[in-house]
């Protein structure tokens, strides 16, 4: 009677996903997890030519990429012309999802049996969904503080902003950003907390730069500014294309016109720094102004910088002490440790270490400890927004119940059956 009834359900739940059946299949499967290895095959050797990153973000964070066979590998002087469409890991991952789904609703009894294998692929789908939403939503930051001193924002790893500081009174300091995106745009930009109006002229994610002689002939880009440090400093740039390898310096880069009612004011040039402003007085003390960039206007001052996208936070961190390790004898880092201060409202304070594998968690922010220069006194935090954190371990929470109670289930009917069985004469 109970088996009949178990029938009778799955298939009425059949019937009401009729359109699932089809999504259902163990072929489709195969066919999806054979793939997600060739994708991982193929990324793996991208590895080489575009860095970790790179790879991330053609193969995997995509819904598909486009490969071309090495050169180098058999038959490569042939093959290498020929674009290999490969699909990508929200294509694939996205499938797995309605196919694991799908299993799950037209195919599993659910019965007490089953318990364990229904929470493990509740479980698998959970993590799945997971990766899919951590990909979409996650944003990785990073928070530079110098020893002694404290910080209450964090810098994008990838995108920058127009930062236009009011200076003229340091106790109301006004700052206008201009994101990334209207700087793509380019054309005029208009704010109305502007006294005045920016042309962009040209913008791109990353360029190389040098000093040249004076009357040497420069780059397009280069050779209408005619204010600033580009000037002063007789700075020439040249577009590049955005480097996605694992040690990556992309340098951004912004030349606009200032205008007043039609009146051009003079062109200049910015660049922008991956590792932050303060870094361009390390370089060359000729590249010190690139973090400050004054222009004059109706008696007030503004500083100009191209700096990475800031978020500022309702909380500061205060470095009290750093502690730099090596292994002996080695460069090799052995540990990384940040004494510091969390400084919250209503003069409430916490003290944290952080250090490898133990990050600070504050406001749906995970701080991890990601480099540090014990000769400047200064340390670099990591800093990962996720707020779907907790779904990896409840998934693995579910799987290893799933797996557990399965097990479990096994061991007590087979040991049952036993027990049941006359000892033989």
């Amino acid at each position: 009677m109970k088996e009949t009834k178990r029938k009778n359900s799955l298939s009425q739940r059949r019937k009401n996903f009729t359109f699932l059946i089809p999504f259902a299949s163990l072929r489709l499967t195969i066919t999806l997890l054979s793939l997600s290895m060739i994708l991982i095959f193929v990324a793996t050797l991208e590895q080489v030519r575009i860095g970790i990153r790179g790879a991330l973000a053609e193969y995997f964070e995509s819904f598909y990429g486009i490969w071309y066979y090495p050169e180098k590998f058999w038959g490569g002087e042939y093959l290498h012309s020929l674009p290999l469409p490969i699909p990508g890991g929200y294509l694939l991952g996205g499938l797995l999802i309605i196919n694991l789904t799908a299993a799950y609703l037209v195919r599993f009894q659910w019965t007490g049996k089953k318990i364990g294998i229904q929470l493990i692929h509740l479980g698998i789908i959970l993590l799945l969904v997971g990766q899919l939403v951590t990909q979409a939503i996650q944003e990785e930051s990073r928070m530079t503080i110098n020893k002694g001193e404290k910080s209450n924002y964090i810098e994008r790893f990838h995108g920058v902003e127009l930062a236009l500081r009011d200076v003229t009174d340091p106790e109301q300091e006004r700052v206008v950003a201009i994101p990334q995106n209207l700087l793509e745009n380019g054309g005029t930009l208009i704010d109305q907390s502007l006294p005045f109006t920016l042309k962009v002229h040209h913008f791109g994610v990353n360029c190389d730069f040098d000093f040249v002689a004076p009357g040497t002939p420069k780059s397009k880009i280069a050779e209408m500014v005619n204010r600033g440090v580009g000037q002063s400093a007789n700075l020439n740039i040249t577009d590049k294309n955005e480097d996605f390898s694992g040690d990556a310096m992309n340098f951004g880069y912004l030349v606009f016109e200032v205008t007043d009612q039609g009146q051009s004011l003079g062109n200049w040039m910015t660049i922008s720094h991956p590792a932050g402003s303060h870094v361009w007085s390390q370089i060359s003390p000729k590249l010190a102004d690139l973090s400050f960039q004054s222009i004059r206007h109706n008696g007030k001052l503004w500083g100009v910088t191209l700096r990475q996208k800031r978020e500022y936070l309702p909380y500061s961190i205060e470095l009290l002490d750093i502690e730099n390790e090596n292994y002996q004898g080695t460069e090799i880092p052995f540990n990384f440790e940040s004494d510091i201060k969390l400084h919250l409202d209503g003069n409430q304070t916490r003290r944290a270490l952080v250090y490898m594998n133990t990050p600070l968690r504050h406001g749906g922010k995970t701080f991890y400890q990601y480099q540090m220069n014990d000769s400047a006194n200064y340390t670099v935090f990591q800093v990962i927004s996720n707020p779907s954190w907790l779904v990896p371990y409840i998934a693995c929470i579910l799987v290893s119940i799933g797996m557990l109670w399965q097990f479990s289930f096994h061991l007590f009917k087979f040991l049952r059956k036993n027990s049941k069985t006359p000892a033989k004469a």
